[in-house]
């Protein structure tokens, strides 16, 4: 198996959601001798009707209510059939049965929502013709400190790495005592990236509804394009940022192994669509080096300030005990001489805790001012080539208040790969399609044969 091409596929719950859908998934399967191992999600809409994954929650709630599932399982029942049929009746009826009575028998959270990726999985094995492995065998988790990558990947080594031509459910694994554990939604992407970090695969192919990664929100920007190519780098803060392609966990592996991602389209296999890979040449063409504009809406900012700060060199680490004791995380924190802020998403922080963690911080740190900003969004360019463009910040700046949108905070690494804007929620969408115009919009006039001057 070490000298064949190998390709991994992981397929969405859109692609998993109907029976003409699953035809999509097994042509492209088959299509390619090379895609032996596939994992998938749970069937996802279809018609207007509910998730698969939703309808076992309201699943478990009946049986923590009532000690069975009589209601619900009737319609995840329905979905299965509906798309499996070819299997015959004797086949489902007989394993939907046995997950039932599992689930019942269980009346554990997580093992009852994992089950849609186990049916899933398992039918699709049938159909195929290829072999199932339950990821219960091959994804390791500790009851206290969660997901153990090195057990995982040890365990995927051995078992799969002569293997081939198999189906994996994704979204959970197993503790050391046989209990189901679940990764947090949209966690099968991350049991592909670990299968295709244990077999070495030539790549990994996630299959989902849209052609590609797109270089700006459509809901926003009208007509944004696909990225053929990109960093592993330049997506993670993409998707950090708000582009909700891959789960964020899910690159970590690939980036270890350096394991080309292909994101494509189940419904237009013919598209090429975007390319990940761990590194690209920078462009040598003139432009701004500019991959993808990116944001997210909902922070609060945490303002401190403390005459003197930089020479007490215990205020910050105060400052962080109070958010740690709170259990409150922040995603950046931009300073000055005297004044540090923390930017904090709204979900982290409850109203009721705010006033706690501002008395608690007066108390500790006696600052001249302290107060929580609400109503915050942030903005960010993307590139791996921005740090061989002069001016770049410049002309963020001026496109941004151009466009009458005022800057609150700027932040920019080192690594020179983003720049973030922190803004006013109002502004949020203003600020994205003014960057766009200034940033990308060229490219698009410039690939349609002219240029405005």
């Amino acid at each position: 198996m070490d000298n064949e091409r190998s390709v991994v596929c992981k397929f969405g719950g859109t692609s998993m959601a109907d029976v003409e859908s699953v035809g999509r998934v097994e042509k492209i399967v088959k299509s390619d001798p090379a895609r032996k191992y596939i994992v998938v999600s749970a069937p996802g809409k279809c018609n207007g009707g509910a998730k698969v994954t939703d309808l076992l929650i309201q699943c478990f709630e009946e049986i923590k209510n009532g000690g069975n599932c009589d209601r619900t399982f009737p319609s995840v029942a329905a979905r299965y059939r509906d798309i499996y049929d070819c299997l015959g009746s004797d086949i489902l009826d007989k394993t939907l049965f046995s997950v039932k009575d599992a689930m019942e028998k269980s009346g554990q959270y997580d093992f009852c929502v994992s089950r849609g990726e186990y049916l899933s999985a398992y039918f699709f094995a049938l159909k195929t013709g290829f072999g199932f492995v339950d990821a219960a065998e091959l994804l390791r988790f500790d009851k206290y400190d969660g997901f153990n990558a090195a057990e995982t990947d040890k365990i995927c080594k051995k078992r799969l790495r002569e293997t081939g031509y198999i189906v994996i459910p994704g979204f959970y694994g197993s503790d050391e005592n046989g209990n189901i554990v679940i990764f947090s939604r949209g966690g099968s992407d991350i049991t592909g990236s670990l299968v295709a970090a244990a077999v070495k695969a030539d790549i990994y192919e996630n299959w989902t509804d849209v052609d590609g990664i797109l270089n700006a929100d459509p809901r926003i920007v009208q007509s944004p394009e696909i990225i053929s190519s990109m960093t592993y780098g330049e997506l993670r803060e993409m998707s950090y940022l708000g582009a909700a392609v891959m789960h964020p966990d899910a690159l970590v592996p690939l980036i270890k192994t350096r394991t080309p991602l292909a994101v494509r389209n189940t419904f237009r296999p013919e598209t090429e669509g975007t390319l990940i890979t761990s590194c690209l040449k920078e462009r040598s063409e003139t432009g701004s080096g500019v991959t993808g504009i990116v944001g997210k809406k909902g922070f609060s900012v945490l303002f401190v300030h403390k005459t003197g700060m930089n020479a007490q060199k215990n205020v910050v680490r105060k400052i962080l005990s109070v958010l740690e004791y709170y259990g409150i995380g922040f995603e950046h924190m931009p300073s000055s001489i005297d004044a540090v802020n923390f930017l904090i998403p709204k979900e982290n922080v409850s109203e009721e805790v705010k006033a706690a963690l501002v008395d608690e911080i007066k108390k500790s740190v006696r600052p001249d001012d302290i107060r929580m900003v609400d109503n915050f969004a942030i903005v960010s360019i993307v590139g791996r080539n921005m740090r061989s463009r002069l001016g770049v910040a410049g002309r963020m700046c001026t496109a941004l208040a151009k466009a009458g949108v005022n800057i609150r905070m700027l932040i920019q690494g080192l690594r020179e790969i983003n720049i973030i804007a922190g803004v006013d929620e109002r502004q949020y969408e203003t600020a994205v399609r003014a960057l766009y115009d200034e940033f990308l919009a060229e490219k698009r006039r410039i690939k349609r044969g002219f240029r405005y001057l």
